[in-house]
């Protein structure tokens, strides 16, 4: 896990102000599990969600706690059974985007949320992904028409934070 992380991304500092200790929540495109670890630590349940099986295999490495699920298919997430969905450094990345979001819908309860975090589309910042992939905070309003925009917030120097409401 990459520790370096944590100074300039830090979940410790914004997570526990959006997960409640009865929250059921899916991080999606998980990756090797960094918000897997402090989600655990928050919610009820979490379930861990990557399509790259050999991300999966480090989430379980990195992530050991009993309220943890791991999924390689967003769509096995239980139908209206998700509080908050969190999607950080990911949603910019996934090809079919359409269907990651129906099934998003498909997996949250009424009112639930979308937490995003995400890399500045910022030409500036040199870390992260290309520029032309990066997702400014207007695409993601544009991206959830059944949510609003209810906060945005700062996460770091390179990241934004946006919380989304289900109409």
């Amino acid at each position: 896990m990459n520790d370096k992380r944590v100074e300039y991304e830090n979940p410790d500092t914004f997570l526990p102000r959006f997960i409640k200790s009865s929250d059921i929540v899916a991080d999606i495109g998980c990756g090797p599990g960094f918000y897997c670890i402090r989600l655990a630590k928050l919610a009820s349940k979490v379930y861990c969600v990557d399509k790259n099986e050999i991300m999966l295999i480090y989430a379980r490495k990195n992530c050991t706690s009993k309220n943890v699920e791991f999924l390689s298919d967003v769509n096995s997430l239980p139908k209206s059974g998700i509080d908050i969905v969190l999607m950080a450094n990911s949603f910019h990345d996934m090809e079919n985007r359409n269907e990651i979001y129906k099934a998003l819908l498909r997996a949250l309860k009424n009112g639930g949320k979308i937490l995003i975090i995400d890399w500045k589309k910022d030409k500036k910042i040199e870390k992260g992904p290309p520029y032309n992939i990066r997702m400014s905070e207007q695409d993601y309003v544009n991206s959830f028409p059944d949510f609003n925009l209810k906060e945005k917030f700062e996460v770091g120097p390179y990241h934004y934070g946006m919380l989304f409401v289900m109409k």
